[in-house]
Formats: C-alpha cells, structure tokens, sequence
C-alpha cells in the first residue's frame, strides 16, 4: 500500500501540472489566502509564536486560545542544539521523561521497549502526533519546524488519546517563495558523535510547484559502553498550486534507526555480602554448611558460559545476599565498588540494539472555495518496524534474567565435574528478550470551515471534522529458551528452560562488563513467546462539530468542540500450541468489541485590555484500555476517562515582544491500569493456595473453580492540579528569553481497590479452610499465614498507602530556562551568547516504613556560544553559523533515585538510581546558501 501511495502522490504533480500548463503564472506580489487548516514557523519571530492549531484546530493566535498551549519555535530549537525529543522534554512547561518510575513495578522497558521517549506532561501519560496524525515512530528534528505543546485532556486534538496531553510536530513544508532557505549543517559532538544534514527547496514551476528535500545522517557513542545511535532518513515534501485558493501538499519519510539504549542506573548488586565475607568458595552440590552470604541455585539453571558449554548449576553455591534478605539493592557508589564496575559501564553489553524502520506518507489538499468557506482533505499512512533486544526485559521468576546483576561464583567445582577455573570471581548473566513489533495504520480525514457574521452578536468559524482510520497492531515479546521444553514439558517459557548467559568480567575494565551475547549459537535454542502475544486491528469513525466566536469587537473569543469517537477493535487471544506449549494466536476464536466515546471542549478568552486576557477551558477525553491487561472481575478493563480545567491570565506586553501565561489546571483520570505484580503476588498465589486446598481435602475441585482468577493487573485513579507560568520574549530584535515554572500535585485515588476487596474476601477464606500454619509446600516458612502477611505487606498496602499522597514518581516543581544574545554591532558583531537551566525538585519513591519517601532533585545548567558570518567567498549570498553548546556546563555528577531497597527499614539505601549524563559538547557548522 506504501508504494501505491507514493507512486500516486509522484502523478498527482504531473497531472496537475499538466492541467494548469495554460494557466497564467501569479506573480509574487499577489496575495495568498491564510490557511484555516495549517499554521506556518514563517510566522514565529525568535521564541515567540504566533499562532496555533493546538486550541481549536483552527488557525488561531495563541492569545486568543484558551487552551493550555507552548510552542518550541524554530529558532529556540535551533539555539538548544537540540537534535531529539530526549533533548527537549525538560525544556517544555510541565513535563518530564518517562522511565517507568512512576510504576508500581519500576523496569525502565518505557524507554527501552519503544522507539521514542516517553513523557509525562502534569504528571500523566502523554502522547505524540506528527501535523496532528498520531506519531509512534521516533522524531528527530532534521525536518520539524516547530513542536506544540498542549497540557491536559483536549476533545479537540483526540478522543481516545492520554489525559496528560499531546506534542504536536509540524514538518518542513516546500515554498513557493524565491527566498534561500537551503542549507546544510555538520555536527561533532562529545564521544565521536557526527551528524549531517541537508535541507534543499527547488521552485520548480515558479508561483505553482516546489520541492523540498531534508535528509539526515548521524553516528555517535555516548559516555557509556556500547551505546550507540545509527540513523539515516530522508523527508521529501512536495507543494503545488493549481490556483489562488487550492493547494496540494505531499510529503514522504523513510527512516532506519539503530541504536543501543541503556538503562539509567548501573548495576544491583546481589553479592556484596559474599565479598566482605572474603568470596567463600564451596565443593560439590548441596548440602554444605553456608554463610548467610552464599546460596544455591534451585531449582534447575542452565547455563552458558564463556567457554561454550551449557551446564545445569543445580545445587551449585553462588554469592549472593539473598539468604539473609539484603538483595535487590543499588551498587553503593563508592571509589571501591567504582573500581570494580565502572561509572561507564553498561552491562547490557554490545548486542543490545534496537532497529526501528519506519516509512510515512501524507497528503493534504485545501481549497479555500470562497472568502468565507474553505476544506481541507487529508490523509496520512505510516508504517514502524520495530525490533530489539532487551538483557534485562524478561523477568524470569527464580533467576531473574537480567543484565545489571552483579552475582559471585561460589562454586569450586563445575557441574558434572572438574575444578571450576572462575571460583571467587565475579559475572553477569541474563535471559534475553527479544521484541518485534509492527505498526501500520491510514487515516482520512475531511475538514470544513465556514465563517459568518451575525451583527451585534459576532463573528464566526464553524469547523467539521470526519475522519476514518485504520490500525493493525502487532507484538510479540520472546525469551530465549531450550525448544524441547527439557525440564518442564508444559510451558516452553518456564525459567527452568530458558538460556542463561554468563560472562565472567574482568574487575574495573568497563569494556569487559557485559552479559554474554544471543548472537552465539547454541543448539535447539530458540525463542519462544513469554507472555500474550498480541495481534490487534482498530477501525475508528470520528466525528467533530466546533464553534469560534467573537464577541464584542473580538474581546471575547469562544471555541465550543463536541467529538464523538467509535472504534471496532478485534484481536486474536493467545493459547498454548498443543504440541510445542508455546503461545500462538487463535485466529479462529478472533474476539471484538466497540469502544464509544462522546467528549465536549469549552473555552474562552476575554481580553480585558489591549495586553491582558483572562481565559478558561474545560474539555474531556476517553483513552482505549490495555485488553492484555485483565482485572479482577473484568476480562477487559473500563475505558480510562478525563476531564481537565484550565484558568488564568495571558499578557501580551510591548507591542507583542513579551508573552506570559498564568494559569492553575485540575485533572481527573478514572480508571487507569497498571501491570504491578499481580499475576505473581495473586492470582498465582490463589491459584497455588487454592491446589494445596484441594490436595489436602479441605475444599472441593467445584469450590476451586469458582474461586480461580485470572489478573494480571489492577485498576486506580488520578487527580493532579497545579500551577503553570510561561514567559517568552524577544526584548530587543538581538535578545530571546524562554522561562517556565509549574508546581505540580498528583495523587493517586482507589488504588487496587478491586485487589484489596477481593483479597480481605479471599484470604478470609484461605484462613477458614486451612488456617493459618496450613503448609503449601515450599518449606516450612511457606505456610498460609506467611503468605498473607507478604501478600499485604509487599504487593497491596505499599501501593494502597500512597492513595492521597503524592503519587510516585511526581515532582512537585519544576523550572527552565534559556535566554541567548546575539550582537549586532561592534567589535563583537556576529557573535552570540546564550544560557539556562533545568531544575525538578526531588521525585516521590513510595510508601516505605510507614513514610512517603523522597529522592533526589535535578539541577543542571546548560550554555552557549555562536558566530555567524557572510561566505561570499563560498557562494553568492551565503552565510555560516558556526555554534558551541554545552550541556550539564558544571559536569554534576548527582544520581537520582527512584526505588528504595525493600528490605532497608533506614530507608537509605537506593534500589534502581538514574546515572546523570557527565557534561557534553555539540559544536554545528551551518551553511546557508
């Protein structure tokens, strides 16, 4: 279908063309008609933009938009260096990156597991779109000319879409203007980064047909080991105009990303216990008499190693502090555990890569039919391969699998026989995951705009909205595993046959420090499905009706939106194949259901004077629930709803050369899901409790049945309110300033409160037909009562305690900053200076030993210097930007914390850290010509 599209959007041009050859040429001075429907960065002077689609969908000017609305201009991501949405979160109003901290179950797969960063805007999920079509592929700003912002639930811009908002980017668009616009720029970075791109527009039929191609290509490392970013895309848009009121707009992406992406922290250290015991080694399998520091591997673990040689290490010693429950804890960062796992390090190792593919048409065809009507018809298809390999992403359940583990090899001699050549020493080891993911969706959309006029009663914009879109989803997430199932014949991923892979490191060699590599072959392995495989097709109908007015010679400004959304959504459920007991889709038992949702926008702005508006803004949105998620009491959960209330004031100061908002914002969000650990803590638990029941008699098989469940997730709610400031100047024609301040307040309502009704229920139950010192069979320890006591403690109460509280991961305030000045004149003309910050205040951690906890705040500074100058001597009218930025100027060095060890009743020692990026180096060279 890709290539039908682009070869019809190649004749589209021709064809027109050809109809037109006749046509008389317009000439430049003649006047071209505003799109209703798309907003031009030609418009933005500086950081100051002028207007936005983001409120309305319609062409509107900031000031007149009551929405909570930031714009990234041209020029301000131009004086950042910034290349990336990594690169930019931190300078948006509001938001911050998303590593999954705010997770009962903190992983880092959000930013592992998805070719973008993830963010969250007031603290919720937020999503991205790209000219306003939902974008899944990752972004880089060779071809971007500006990025909208638009905080909190918006009915407008999406129906089904994330309460915490959307980040609009707006692509390059080919001119039909004579003006030089090309140029070409070359990066070199800290760590062997280079970067090339090319941007070239072509006014092929003057006043009719241009072209404008944006290609880009980049090689970089960074601090750590390994990691590396390898990108090479292409953006073709093409522009014609048949006459004064149409035009047709196309464009064309294609893009391959490879990378290699570590997780924040570094290592969690399962041995240090077993060091400062002196690294005790032990002969033989079990039993021995064992400090607390050593354990043994149960049940069955097959291992390779470095020397080729798969061994099961059941019975074995290995170092770790499990035995006395001090595992599960960040590496303390000091100079002698430094020595032995450098800073650098990146234990996931070489192979850890991610590939993304992705390849995106559009089309957009206006006609401005009369002065007061005017439609827009559009569409947009994009496709994403997505595939990686993850050393830390599959959590087995005994062994945990993954790469940042930090174990001792206790073991004196091998399994099966042989003195052990690495006793004492220190490894890795890890279970890979692999993830293939495909995402192929086209949507259509048809837009009209009607303007009136009614006297005394106003002016205005009636806007109508259909769209149909179409979305196959596709993803499949794999461990590697032995494929003759050779230790447990009824699941092919049980931890008992899977691959692990170990390599012993060298101590303080950071290039050495890694986990071994899936590329080595080893006999009838393979990978094998870990959990639902996932193979989705939407189709979605939306409908939108919105109302602009004017009041009182443009005083008042009113947009009144009403959308309403349907979505056929199928999938195919996963079982166990019968011969491989591998999970498979079941394409004959296909299940569907329809989501609807009707969601209302309201807002306004009344400008009391020539420079100071007051506004507001009520709006709502619904989101699709995760159907692999399933809740107690529902197989697929409620559709998550939002509703957001935005007031405050705009100032509009010096003749438009000062922009400032103040504003105060709700949020609610009812109904959101979260993985946590409940397939494991609950229903495994009850299912386990419940056989024991069974085998010692004390309840029926019937009675079993009725009280089986199948969760693997729990439900909460959300509520955030706060403070927004904005302040975007250009004071004089050489000085800009952007400056954004929030106070942010999330809390979390109703968490597990499914979770918690069943299980008061259930463990009632539990303790009425077995009591409390009823065995189940894991030991002695493993009795009812214990279990329930781990059941509330560790999986229900800590997540039930925040309810009220700050919720995790929040930070309540957060800041930035960046001014530059340019000089004119003087023996310093050319030269620029520019400079800012970024600040978060400390994230909540959780609920640990009857407190709420907190981490560590964020403070970095960045800064820099350019020069530009004519190159006539190069080519006629040219000129160079030559631009130095540095980011983190002062090179702090402060980890962040996100978990806490569990088990530190000081509630001082970190479990995961985030390791801050030392300071780095950009310097551009661009030519304009």
């Amino acid at each position: 279908m890709q290539r039908a599209l682009c070869a019809a959007l190649a004749l589209w041009p021709a064809a027109f063309v050809q109809a037109q050859a006749t046509s008389a040429t317009p000439s430049d001075d003649e006047p071209i008609v505003l799109s209703p429907f798309a907003v031009s960065a030609e418009k933005d002077v500086g950081y100051l933009a002028q207007n936005t689609l983001a409120g309305s969908r319609l062409n509107t000017r900031l000031k007149d938009t009551g929405a909570a609305i930031s714009v990234l201009t041209p020029e301000f991501l131009k004086d950042l260096g910034a290349t990336s949405m990594q690169d930019v979160i931190l300078f948006q109003n509001n938001a911050v990156p998303d590593f999954g901290d705010a997770a009962a179950n903190f992983n880092g797969n959000p930013m592992i597991g998805a070719s973008e960063w993830q963010l969250r805007i007031r603290g919720l999920a937020a999503s991205y779109a790209r000219n306003y079509f939902a974008w899944e592929a990752s972004t880089d700003f060779y071809n971007i000319e500006r990025i909208d912002q638009a905080r909190g639930p918006n009915s407008i811009l999406f129906g089904f879409g994330s309460a915490g908002g959307i980040v609009n980017s707006s692509t390059k668009q080919a001119s039909l203007s004579a003006q030089k616009t090309d140029e070409v720029s070359f990066l070199v970075g800290s760590w062997d980064r280079y970067r090339g791109t090319a941007d070239v527009n072509r006014v092929l039929v003057p006043g009719k047909l241009a072209l404008r191609l944006n290609l880009v290509a980049e090689n970089g490392q960074t601090w750590r080991q390994f990691e590396f970013d390898r990108s090479r895309r292409a953006h073709l848009a093409l522009k014609y105009q048949p006459s004064k009121t149409a035009t047709l707009r196309a464009e064309a992406e294609v893009g391959k990303v490879t990378e290699n992406v570590a997780r924040p922290w570094l290592m969690i250290d399962q041995s240090f216990l077993w060091r400062q015991a002196g690294r005790p080694t032990f002969s033989g399998m079990w039993p021995w008499p064992t400090p607390d520091s050593v354990d043994t591997f149960w049940p069955d673990h097959l291992v390779l190693a470095d020397d080729g040689v798969v061994r099961n290490w059941l019975g074995y010693a290995n170092g770790n502090n499990s035995t006395v429950s001090q595992t599960w804890s960040h590496l303390a960062m000091t100079p002698e555990n430094l020595a032995i796992v450098p800073r650098d390090s990146n234990p996931a190792g070489p192979d850890a890569v991610r590939e993304t593919k992705y390849g995106t048409v559009s089309a957009f065809y206006e006609n401005q039919v009369t002065d007061r009507f005017s439609f827009e018809l559009a569409l947009n298809h994009q496709k994403i391969d997505f595939l990686g390999y993850d050393a830390e992403g599959s959590r087995a359940t005994n062994y945990f699998g993954g790469s940042s583990e930090l174990w001792g090899d206790a073991a004196a001699d091998l399994p099966g026989g042989g003195v052990n050549p690495h006793a004492g020493d220190l490894y890795l080891e890890n279970n890979w995951t692999r993830r293939d993911r495909t995402i192929e969706t086209t949507q259509l959309r048809a837009t009209a705009a009607y303007q009136f006029d009614t006297g005394d009663w106003g002016s205005h914009r009636i806007a109508g909205l259909y769209e149909h879109s179409w979305r196959d989803f596709y993803s499949r997430e794999d461990a590697e595993a032995f494929l003759n199932r050779p230790l447990n014949a009824d699941a092919a991923e049980a931890d008992v046959n899977r691959l692990y892979r170990r390599h012993y490191f060298t101590p303080g060699d950071a290039a050495d420090i890694h986990v071994g590599s899936w590329r080595t072959p080893v006999a009838n392995v393979g990978w094998v499905p870990t959990q639902y495989i996932e193979n989705t097709e939407s189709k979605q109908d939306t409908v939108l009706a919105a109302l602009q007015s004017r009041f009182f010679s443009d005083r008042l400004i009113t947009i009144l939106g009403f959308r309403y959304d349907r979505m056929n959504y199928s999938w195919d459920p996963s079982v166990r194949d019968a011969t491989t007991k591998e999970w498979k889709l079941d394409p004959a038992n296909s299940k569907s259901t329809t989501f609807n949702a009707h969601t209302l926008s309201v807002g306004a702005v009344y400008h009391l004077t020539k420079s100071v508006s007051v506004y507001g803004n009520h709006s709502s949105s619904r989101d699709i629930p995760n159907v692999n998620i399933h809740v107690i009491g529902a197989e697929i959960p409620p559709m998550p709803k939002s509703e957001g209330n935005d007031a405050g004031l705009k100032f509009d100061f010096f003749d438009g050369k000062l922009y400032a908002t103040a504003g105060y914002y709700t949020t609610k969000v009812e109904h959101t899901t979260d993985w946590g650990d409940i397939q494991t803590a609950v229903t495994d638990l009850n299912t386990r409790v419940l056989g024991a029941l069974v085998a010692g008699g004390r309840i029926t098989a019937g009675e079993q049945a009725a009280r089986t469940i199948s969760a693997n997730g729990y439900m909460e709610d959300r509520e955030a309110d706060g403070w927004e400031f904005s302040l975007i100047a250009n004071p004089t024609p050489n000085w800009r300033i952007s400056a954004n301040f929030s106070i942010n307040n999330l809390v979390k309502q109703n968490s597990m409160a499914e979770v918690k009704a069943w299980a008061d229920e259930n463990t009632a139950y539990w303790r009425q037909k077995g009591g409390n010192d009823f065995l189940l069979g894991g030991g002695d320890w493993d009795t009812i009562g214990a279990q329930i006591g781990w059941l509330y403690q560790y999986h229900i109460d800590n997540v039930v305690a925040l309810d009220g509280l700050q919720a995790r991961g929040e930070r309540k305030y957060g800041a930035n900053l960046y001014t530059k000045y340019t000089f004119s004149d003087g023996a310093l003309k050319g030269f620029s200076v520019g400079g800012g910050g970024r600040y978060q205040s400390p994230n909540v951690l959780g609920f640990y030993n009857d407190a709420v906890r907190e981490g560590t705040d964020l403070l970095l500074a960045d800064a820099s210097i350019g020069y530009s100058f004519k190159t006539e001597f190069l080519l006629r009218g040219s000129w160079l930007d030559l631009q130095l930025n540095v980011s983190n100027v002062f090179d702090t060095r402060k980890s962040q914390i996100y978990t806490l060890a569990w088990w530190d009743t000081s509630s001082t020692i970190a479990e995961r850290i985030g390791l801050q990026e030392p300071r780095k180096f950009t310097c551009t060279a661009t030519l304009h010509f």
